[in-house]
């Protein structure tokens, strides 16, 4: 039987974990969109957001609509979250 060893690099675990990372992240946010969307098109509206941040005003969700679409995706929605607007997950 024969084994190879693989050797890594600082700079590649590293890299490994942060692509991990965002593929967490990414998921979480997109479980978060879906979960929002209630009526499944794909986009969270005003009524929508205000169901789960019922603090939100209608100013605040058209600052964050950054593509005047009316509604977030899930871009939106992240900085929505970064910017404190939106509960952080527990």
């Amino acid at each position: 039987m024969e084994f190879t060893t693989l050797t890594r690099t600082a700079g590649q675990v590293l890299a490994g974990c942060a692509l991990g990372g965002a593929l967490v992240v990414t998921a979480a946010l997109a479980a978060e969109h879906a979960m929002l969307d209630t009526d499944g098109d794909g986009m969270v509206s005003y009524e929508e957001l205000v169901a789960m941040a019922p603090e939100i005003t209608e100013d605040e969700f058209a600052a964050l609509d950054t593509d005047g679409s009316g509604g977030l995706d899930e871009e939106e929605l992240a900085v929505a979250r970064e910017a404190g607007l939106l509960p952080s997950e527990g």
